[in-house]
């Protein structure tokens, strides 16, 4: 797959070096996983929806769980910094391939209606991640950059890994995507 060079498409032009840097981030990388997804469709065929229960190793969880992880912790978090409660995703029953592109496309979809001056607002914000008894206090710029982000690229990476695993021919290119670079 040839290198995509083109500039970043989507983002509002009123953009904040934080906005650029978290949402138009989020908005990249989720592009760039829904084309290596695209790849993996295509190399699996007909195995593809048996490979949504996939695992790197046995105690970790599956593909799908991978990718319901990166929307939850790009548009998820976000929904998480309005209401100030964060969690892991929720479960939900994933029986297709096709259900997980669906799932990344509506979570790019809804990260490009975030305005710069709405996140501006909720960086500073106070939120609880919970996960049962387990409670994380964060203010909105903390969460997103120590917590969230992270998260995110974690899951992008395993998503990755586990389609590169089964033989997908994709590599640092399309993990990467778009480039947003100085084209003068």
């Amino acid at each position: 797959m040839p290198l995509d060079t083109t500039r970043q498409e989507g983002l509002p032009d009123m953009t904040t070096p934080i906005y650029k840097s978290t949402i138009g981030v989020m908005i990249r990388q989720a592009e760039a996983l829904a084309g290596v997804l695209a790849a993996g469709r295509e190399h699996l065929g007909d195995e593809a929806d048996a490979f949504i229960n996939e695992k790197l190793i046995d105690d970790m969880l599956p593909f799908s769980f991978q990718i319901r992880a990166v929307c939850n912790s790009a548009w998820g978090n976000i929904e998480a910094m309005r209401s100030g409660t964060a969690s892991p995703p929720p479960d939900m029953e994933v029986t297709s391939y096709a259900q997980l592109e669906s799932l990344l496309a509506e979570t790019i979809a809804n990260l490009k209606t975030i305005e710069a001056s709405e996140l501006d607002t909720l960086l500073e914000n106070d939120l609880i991640f919970v996960l049962g008894d387990f409670k994380l206090p964060f203010k909105g710029t903390g969460f997103l950059t120590s917590f969230a982000i992270p998260n995110f690229y974690f899951h992008v990476t395993t998503a990755y890994n586990l389609l590169r695993q089964k033989g997908v021919q994709i590599g640092k290119r399309e993990f990467l995507g778009a480039l947003d670079m100085n084209t003068g």
